[in-house]
């Protein structure tokens, strides 16, 4: 399937689009398919190809954040997120990984602004998605309501000072 999905998309980008846009979306899907298959140096090319045609694409600049963090080239890694929230600002997944990288970096002060600005302007879901990662990595939340409350946020805080990596 990843093959057929690949081949499709590379058809399309060979005659890409007049729309920089369309393009640059073109570029990130596929850039992703080769992330998910951690072959960064072909999800950086195509990354960059989408940020180049459309340098507002968050989600591209986001993976491109990953890729990065991934490779642990946390600078760059940073850099990229930086762009990403700076299309975005009130992306809850960018505040999330900028978060993430600035705890890998050993930035916790920072991580958890990072991640009380990510969850700030949440859902009742996506909290609760948050209280069950924690309780999932063993952080007490009290109860999985959906607040981003002192609970919540004292789990998160603790779970920042052991280093540990939600997925949610």
């Amino acid at each position: 399937m990843y093959e057929e999905a690949n081949l499709a998309l590379s058809s399309c980008l060979y005659n890409p689009p007049e729309d920089p846009v369309l393009a640059s979306q073109g570029y990130f899907l596929r850039g992703e398919t080769y992330f998910d298959r951690s072959d960064y140096v072909a999800a950086l090319s195509d990354l960059d190809l989408a940020v180049e045609l459309w340098p507002e694409n968050a989600p591209a600049w986001r993976t491109k954040a990953w890729v990065h963090y991934n490779q642990e080239d946390y600078l760059a890694a940073i850099q990229a997120i930086t762009m990403a929230l700076e299309a975005d600002p009130h992306s809850t997944e960018s505040n999330h990984v900028h978060a993430t990288i600035l705890t890998a970096m050993d930035r916790n002060s920072q991580a958890m602004d990072a991640y009380d600005l990510a969850y700030s302007f949440e859902t009742k879901d996506t909290v609760q998605k948050l209280q069950r990662a924690l309780e999932r990595e063993g952080f007490n939340v009290g109860s999985t309501d959906g607040v981003y409350g002192s609970q919540t946020r004292d789990a998160l805080k603790a779970c920042i000072q052991a280093d540990c990596i939600l997925s949610m």
